[in-house]
């Protein structure tokens, strides 16, 4: 009796060492386990830091590319309403020009016109006196 409870509490005694060395086990498993997706995490993180930081120099690169263009079609803008500007001047320049000259001919051949009726004018008159002579 004494060596079949010698055996039976050597058993309950490995049985005891085995479950604290599986609850022990399974304790570091866990912890691996959250270590290992606290790394996860971790790299994860970095990863979408750098991705970040990538996109925002990227995003000012894009942005100052943007202001630039903007700044250079305002510039080619500002060029063309200024030629279409001068283009106008000189348009309505060339239309007052034709206008003066239009208007300076028709003087012209109205002074024409006047000095020819005078001159008719004038010959009858000495047509009259050469007659009444």
């Amino acid at each position: 009796v004494a060596v079949a409870l010698t055996v039976l509490g050597a058993g309950f005694a490995n049985q005891t060492t085995v479950k604290a060395e599986g609850v022990q086990s399974q304790s570091d498993s866990k912890q691996n386990t959250w270590e290992k997706m606290y790394q996860e995490l971790s790299d994860a993180h970095a990863l979408l830091e750098k991705t970040i930081e990538d996109i925002s120099l990227e995003n000012e690169k894009l942005e100052s590319e943007n202001k630039e263009n903007l700044e250079k079609l305002i510039k080619e803008n500002q060029e063309k309403l200024e030629k279409l500007e001068l283009d106008y001047l000189k348009k309505l320049d060339h239309e007052h020009k034709e206008h003066q000259k239009e208007q300076q001919q028709q003087e012209q051949e109205e002074r024409q016109k006047n000095q020819e009726h005078l001159e008719r004018k004038y010959q009858r008159e000495v047509e009259k006196r050469y007659q009444e002579q």
